[in-house]
């Protein structure tokens, strides 16, 4: 169901939202799902230093985890100010 229908279908019936609660909600989720893909992320760097061989993996999981971090958080810039763009034209 899109959200068009779903609109047409309330009728004329009045739906509230208090758009702070919405927004907190918001940020709690974002902060939610950035420690949730955070711990995948690690979890996929020691699976392939185990792969590897490597039985001392903490320095190398630690050092990689922060270039991932760097890299995604510079791309994820990029694509945030690109869409805000488009979005004030």
């Amino acid at each position: 169901m899109t959200p068009e229908e779903i609109l047409r279908e309330s009728g004329n019936q009045k739906h509230e939202v208090d758009l702070g609660i919405a927004l907190i909600r918001i940020i709690e989720l974002g902060c939610f799902n950035q420690t949730y893909l955070r711990s995948i992320l690690k979890r996929q760097i020691e699976t392939q230093e185990l792969i590897k061989g490597n039985t001392d993996i903490s320095e190398n999981v630690s050092n990689r985890f922060e270039e991932l971090e760097k890299m995604i958080s510079e791309v994820a810039s990029e694509n945030y100010y690109s869409l805000v763009q488009k979005v004030l034209k």
